[in-house]
């Protein structure tokens, strides 16, 4: 009895604390380094065409391969979290992704590099959902929005440094010695988790909540008409993110402006960081006034009307173009309070269930759209190439064509987040 007590007091006294901090930091930088290698291929289009001598087509296929294996593995990485725990899934998958940027990084054909980025993808896969389940049990439940926001918040960070920075230094070294390097920031990383990290407060597994099997979660998960809502309106608010801010948008705006990779890297990095803002801050907004419907219909309809202004509205200067691309990170980033939600409006039993689901929804938008833009620009493609490069050079024409998609996501995102539920920030029951 007396053991039990001085376990529970523990548990309470370390909720919230230094070391639940630390915890939960070291759990970020596993997003933050898995949005660092999902935001790196932005930054050398133009060489990866050079390098394995192909199209925008199989370029961006190149780059949304990641999204496909993450988005794929959401589910069962969601199952494995309510049974093996975040500590295990998140060192192997730190080291998983480090081989795979090291294989990218080394590979002498398309193949090998669509292997290694194969295994990044899987790796990365556990970051995200890792890192909230050690929110969710580090931390009270109160702030869960809060700290939904602050790890996508931080991750930001991340494809910040994965655009203007790298950009810099693929300009200087190329791309493969960059990428070599940050291989290595994979595995320690995996020993840092597996050192410092534990599932709980009290040292022990995670705990399983309910008594259902992995079928019967699935099943519960996948048949909860709010989840697909919210998974399609993540859908449709990322998938523009992810295309432009994370592919498409750095050789857009070299060719709107005629800047240089670097300028063109912190140009689209602006939306990260507009979202690193955005997404705390209205993860805590949401918290505060106990409100998960308003800030995403909010940010659906700030990100449509920003979308059309900046590509259709009318020809901005590099400044205003910087500004808006910041803004459509800024308002769009309480998307994110769309998996908090999620989470309160499904029994506990199949919490990472249910967050693997929409988050995979929320990152297939990306998977579907970068090599969407892509395979539009070659279908548009007059058939110029470079003199000095000899990859294609895609008009201003292609681009306007191609990037009609964006838009036309958000807009559907606007008209779905009306359907959205509100929870009010109370967590559902079992019998929910």
């Amino acid at each position: 009895m007396t053991d039990t007590m001085t376990s529970t007091v523990t548990r309470i006294h370390a909720i919230g604390g230094l070391r639940a901090w630390i915890v939960w930091f070291l759990a970020a930088n596993c997003f933050f380094y898995a949005f660092f290698q999902r935001a790196a291929l932005s930054v050398m289009v133009d060489p990866l065409m050079a390098a394995f001598d192909v199209g925008a087509a199989v370029t961006g296929n190149l780059a949304a391969l990641y999204l496909y294996v993450y988005a794929v593995l959401q589910l069962p990485v969601g199952l494995l979290l309510d049974r093996w725990g975040p500590r295990i899934l998140m060192a192997g998958g730190m080291a998983l992704v480090g081989i795979g940027v090291m294989a990218f990084a080394l590979s002498p054909n398309i193949w090998v590099a669509y292997a290694g980025r194969f295994l990044v993808g899987a790796g990365s896969a556990v970051g995200f959902i890792s890192a909230l389940t050690i929110a969710s049990a580090w931390h009270p439940p109160s702030r869960f929005g809060l700290f939904s926001g602050l790890t996508m918040g931080y991750a930001m960070l991340g494809g910040f440094l994965a655009q203007g920075p790298l950009g810099g230094l693929i300009d200087q070294y190329g791309w493969r010695d960059p990428m070599l390097t940050s291989g290595i920031w994979g595995a320690v990383l995996a020993l840092l988790i597996w050192l410092v990290v534990r599932d709980r407060p009290d040292g022990q597994r995670v705990e399983r909540t309910g008594t259902q099997s992995l079928g019967t979660s699935l099943k519960q998960a996948m048949t909860r008409r709010q989840n697909w809502v919210l998974g399609f309106y993540g859908l449709l608010l990322s998938g523009p993110f992810l295309s432009y801010g994370l592919l498409w948008g750095v050789p857009h705006i070299m060719l709107m402006h005629g800047v240089d990779r670097e300028v063109a890297g912190f140009s689209t990095s602006l939306m990260t960081v507009g979202f690193a803002f955005g997404g705390p801050v209205g993860g805590f907004l949401s918290d505060f006034f106990r409100r998960r419907k308003l800030p995403l219909m909010n940010a659906a309809f700030f990100s449509l009307l920003l979308w059309v202004v900046m590509l259709y509205g009318f020809e901005p200067t590099l400044l205003q173009r910087q500004i808006m691309i910041f803004l459509v990170g800024l308002f769009g980033g309480s998307m994110i309070v769309c998996l908090a939600a999620a989470r309160e409006l499904s029994p506990p039993s199949i919490g990472g269930a249910v967050t693997g689901f929409v988050n995979g929804m929320f990152v297939g938008g990306g998977a579907l759209l970068q090599p969407a833009v892509g395979i539009v620009l070659d279908l548009s493609w007059d058939g110029t190439v470079s003199p000095e490069t000899g990859i294609p050079v895609y008009s201003v024409a292609d681009y306007q064509v191609a990037l009609l998609v964006l838009p036309v996501c958000a807009g559907l995102g606007a008209l779905l987040s009306l359907f959205i539920r509100e929870s009010h920030c109370v967590p559902a029951g079992e019998d929910a």
